[in-house]
């Protein structure tokens, strides 16, 4: 059983900083992303910056990038996000460069890929992929920690994370990896739901690696 805890305002402020500071900047051959190196969990943001998809502007999930760094470097994992201009959409062309790039960073560690999404009824929606066996000690966490921080969460609704998602070509390269949608509210610093977003992502990332034991 998870117990709920208060969001700690400094935890937050930290996490806050952690996610802005820049990481380093690589280029690819459909535009570029930005890493950041450690040994543990991989954050990913492939949708940081305005992406095509199929040659239509698709708009981007600002903000997804800071928590995923913010997080990464919050346990001493790795992150990874789309940087400058891009020509295409890691989470729908197949064979992206930026998926490749992430299973090179990830190495045999798991994988959590952050998006956005409309509010359609729930604040935090886990993605289990083709291969949900994959995600399997990954999704418990993310689901829990959301639900004791008050959040309302979904598995595979209303998005799963099939077909061409980065966590599913991840996962059929044999990787551990799951797909996190949250909605707009949980990335806008001026509205109350994004310090209870940022705490449990905290919390469910930590646990996911392994750093703390939440009475299980």
């Amino acid at each position: 059983m998870v117990v709920a805890r208060p969001v700690v305002p400094e935890e937050i402020a930290a996490l806050r900083v952690l996610g802005a500071e820049p990481g380093t900047v690589e280029p690819g051959p459909t535009g570029a992303w930005e890493t950041t190196p450690g040994d543990g969990p991989v954050l990913s943001a492939p949708h940081e910056v305005l992406h095509l998809r199929d040659g239509v502007a698709k708009q981007a999930e600002r903000g997804t990038g800071r928590l995923a760094f913010a997080l990464a470097r919050a346990v001493g994992g790795a992150g990874i996000r789309t940087y400058g201009p891009q020509t295409g959409d890691p989470n729908w062309d197949a064979d992206h460069p930026y998926t490749a790039r992430l299973a090179e960073l990830a190495g045999h560690a798991p994988v959590v890929d952050l998006h956005i999404m409309k509010d359609r009824g729930v604040e935090l929606c886990v993605g289990l992929g083709p291969h949900p066996e994959l995600a399997d000690g990954l999704w418990q966490p993310l689901v829990e920690e959301a639900v004791a921080a008050g959040l309302r969460a979904a598995v595979n609704w209303p998005f799963a994370a099939r077909g061409r998602t980065v966590t599913a070509a991840l996962q059929r390269k044999g990787l551990r990896a799951v797909q996190v949608e949250l909605t707009w509210d949980c990335l806008n610093p001026n509205h109350p739901s994004m310090p209870i977003a940022y705490a449990a992502m905290l919390r469910a990332v930590r646990r996911i690696a392994g750093e703390e034991d939440h009475g299980r």
